[in-house]
């Protein structure tokens, strides 16, 4: 089934590189992003909880109740943290390891899980924050870090992975 997501758009903290920057609204250049993307609105849609989410969703004409399951991942005590400081050996087990909880939050396999579950059979529109259209574009909670996804955004998917599949049997499938 078709889900057309809509990446929210830019924030100052986006720019600026801080933990949990779909928390703020759009700054200038996310906002012009938004009102140029040429989006027909389906019947069908859902939009994250975060305050950049519903500023896009209005942009778009979208008015509907937030839905918590789209939240971003909880990073807990990263929240407003740039990366630099924060220790190194947290980073590279948080960017390695998608099962390590340094921040004290959400790992990247539950928080894909979570999204993938949420999404799960929905074939509409939904306005996500950037790290939940990375965790809807990645094929597993390993390859989360893989995928790139540019604030301001919109793209299809079909293949979205049912919640249940492991790291372990998207390698199985490529062999």
């Amino acid at each position: 089934m078709p889900l057309t997501v809509i990446v929210a758009g830019r924030t100052a903290p986006n720019r600026a590189v801080r933990f949990g920057g779909e928390t703020d609204p759009l700054d200038e250049r996310g906002r012009r992003d938004i009102e140029s993307l040429d989006i027909v609105v389906p019947r069908g849609v859902r939009v994250g909880p975060e305050t950049s989410v519903r500023e896009t969703a209005r942009i778009l004409g979208i008015n509907v109740e937030p839905d918590p399951s789209l939240a971003t991942v909880d990073i807990a005590r990263w929240l407003g943290v740039e990366p630099q400081d924060v220790p190194a050996d947290e980073l590279e087990a948080w960017f390695t390891d998608p099962d390590a909880r340094p921040h004290g939050g959400e790992t990247i396999t539950e928080f894909v899980d979570r999204v993938v579950s949420a999404t799960e059979g929905f074939d509409g529109l939904v306005v996500v924050a950037s790290p939940v259209a990375q965790a809807l574009a990645a094929v597993s909670p390993g390859a989360y870090f893989e995928v790139s996804i540019r604030p301001g955004s919109a793209f299809t998917t079909t293949t979205v992975r049912p919640a249940e599949l492991s790291d372990r049997d998207v390698a199985a499938s490529r062999d």
